[in-house]
């Protein structure tokens, strides 16, 4: 009997082996079986446009040889697609794609893709020995469209050492209705966005519709302290209640006046806030 017992251990001990062997594959490191790729999406850096451009990390197993990456417009990708079937699409995408370097095994490789204005698909196919593996992101590259011309006028000129006004051009985004940007204001390159909110007022200069100023960083330097940024004061506050109940709001007339209740600051505290102002032409 315990001789029995003891063998019937033994088979059971080994039963347990060979499943723990079979769920690790592919998980622990060396244990893949298959090609794989995770395909990751970053906001590019300037001097990169974060508006149009974006940086790619792939990251790739140990049984991936190479791997190549597509960039569609989603609609061209999802007809593909359609058309001949993921299989055939991944063979599309080596045959059409970029090699991406520095892929050879467990390994990663960053890519900057620049100038997407739309809607784009970017996929990714692995290649092993005998299969492929794919992954995909997407990414909404804006493009803007004139509104009209005007001054921007900053309250804290002296204190940053620049110029008080600054012309500019007051854009829409052609695929948001609520999005809006005053170009250059800071400099080439160096746009305000603003997103209208559901909230209006009045005043003196008629009905306005209230807006949020996001994060924004400027090309200005202030002292040993790095780089300026603004924002809203509701940012600022980690509070939206600051801008649509407490009296820091900003606006849009219907004229495109605006006024631009912001705060800026760098990284070791603030410097200042109050209304900036835009003048349409």
């Amino acid at each position: 009997m315990k001789k029995y017992i003891y063998n019937l251990f033994m088979v059971l001990l080994a039963t347990a082996a060979m499943i723990s062997c079979t769920d690790d594959e592919g998980t622990e490191p060396g244990n893949d079986t298959n090609p794989n790729i995770v395909l990751y999406q970053y906001k590019a850096s300037r001097p990169n446009n974060p508006d149009n451009d974006i940086v790619l990390r792939f990251a790739a197993n140990s049984k991936t040889t190479e791997a190549y990456y597509l960039v569609e417009k989603t609609a061209d990708k999802d007809a593909h697609i359609n058309s001949m079937g993921k299989d055939a699409y991944m063979d599309y995408v080596v045959s059409n794609g970029i090699k991406v370097n520095d892929i050879s095994g467990a390994s990663n490789a960053d890519v900057i893709v620049t100038d997407l204005y739309g809607e784009y698909t970017i996929t990714a196919v692995a290649v092993g020995k005998d299969s492929k593996a794919s992954a995909e992101t997407t990414f909404s590259g804006l493009s803007w469209t004139d509104v009209v011309t005007g001054t921007y006028y900053f309250f804290n000129a002296e204190k940053l050492g620049i110029s008080p006004s600054s012309p500019t051009v007051l854009q829409v985004c052609t695929t948001d209705a609520n999005l809006y940007r005053f170009k250059d204001v800071f400099g080439a390159g160096y746009h305000l966005k603003i997103n209208l909110i559901d909230y209006k007022g009045s005043d003196e200069g008629g009905e306005y519709q209230f807006f949020r100023v996001p994060v924004t960083d400027t090309p200005y330097v202030y002292g040993n302290y790095g780089t300026v940024n603004v924002r809203d004061i509701g940012y600022f506050q980690n509070n939206d209640a600051f801008v649509t109940e407490g009296g820091y709001e900003s606006g849009m007339y219907s004229n495109y006046n605006c006024f631009i209740y912001v705060q800026y600051y760098v990284s070791a505290g603030n410097l200042g806030y109050d209304y900036d102002e835009f003048i349409a032409d």
